[in-house]
């Protein structure tokens, strides 16, 4: 190969390298909650003794502060039973002392399609987590931040650095306790407003998605079982105006996949609160499917009454 082509290349790569290195310094000097729950995984992960899971809905409905035993939530936006599932068998190995696993079963959970293989917040996962979700070995480009969801990030930076927009409040657990951005909030918590608010809610019923997830959710419950993990599944709860949305049949069907855990599985607790309007006022939600910090500190303390009594 002549020289001058190997120099044109170097000419031409170099400051794109440079370039992409300087975005994936100050995309991992963001304020993400993969950090803190990094290094509390890391610290505690010999006392560590209640793994909860899920999506968004349980990221910000328990703040592992108001746990009397000690835990560490790896919930996330978008996160789905098979990567729960993925989660479990490669942290139970790890978590000496773990003795219960917590994980959701909402409204809609059986009746989305799971993340798959090439979820974008695999590469999070393997960076800050140590766990391999993308079923094959893992390379170097499999630990770059930025490449995982470009528009996402590029998002966060631009809000973070320029708009300044973002003011997290991570405790040592990684949970964010000043979240009370949302569209409650925004509708200054008027009750008229928010009859009137549009949300985004799953009213697709599909039997053939729910197959699926059905069959890979009683393999994780038998495979907990095996490992003789006592298991607690959680509803946590949605605001009046969700509720009167959810379709029926997909409700429907939900509701008979716990059935079947009841009567089937003496190693699990279900702890349905997604219908409870009494303890919940408006003033303890980010939006009608989210809970904020003030309403996680209820749902927390009434897990933690739950949990120590088993």
């Amino acid at each position: 190969m002549p020289k001058h082509f190997i120099k044109y290349l170097l000419l031409f790569f170099t400051p794109i390298i440079i370039g992409y290195g300087i975005i994936e310094y100050f995309t991992r000097k963001l304020p993400l909650e993969y950090r803190p729950k990094s290094r509390y995984l890391s610290k505690e992960k010999d006392s560590i003794s209640v793994l909860i899971l899920g999506s968004s809905q349980m990221k910000n409905a328990i703040n592992p502060a108001f746990l009397s035993k000690k835990a560490i939530n790896l919930a996330s936006g978008n996160q789905h039973h098979d990567t729960d599932f993925k989660f479990i068998k490669q942290l139970l190995p790890k978590l000496k002392n773990l003795n219960i696993v917590v994980l959701e079963v909402s409204y809609s959970h059986f009746e989305l399609p799971h993340n798959g293989k090439n979820f974008w917040k695999n590469s999070i996962y393997w960076e800050y987590y140590h766990l391999n979700n993308f079923e094959r070995p893992t390379w170097f480009k499999d630990r770059l931040i930025y490449l995982a969801h470009p528009p996402f990030f590029s998002k966060q930076l631009y809000m973070y650095y320029i708009d300044k927009s973002i003011h997290p409040g991570f405790n040592k657990f990684g949970f964010d306790t000043l979240d009370y951005q949302g569209d409650f909030k925004k509708l200054n918590y008027n009750l008229n407003l928010i009859k009137k608010d549009r949300f985004k809610i799953n009213e697709k019923p599909n039997p053939e998605i729910f197959k699926k997830n059905t069959g890979l959710f009683f393999n994780m419950l038998d495979y907990l079982q095996a490992n003789k993990t006592p298991v607690l599944l959680v509803m946590t709860p949605m605001y009046k105006t969700y509720l009167t949305k959810r379709n029926g049949e997909i409700l429907k069907r939900r509701d008979s996949v716990l059935q079947i855990v009841s009567e089937n599985y003496p190693n699990i607790i279900i702890f349905n609160k997604e219908e409870d309007t009494l303890f919940y006022s408006v003033f303890d939600f980010k939006n009608q499917s989210h809970l904020n910090p003030k309403g996680a500190k209820i749902f927390t303390k009434k897990i933690d009454s739950l949990l120590s009594n088993l």
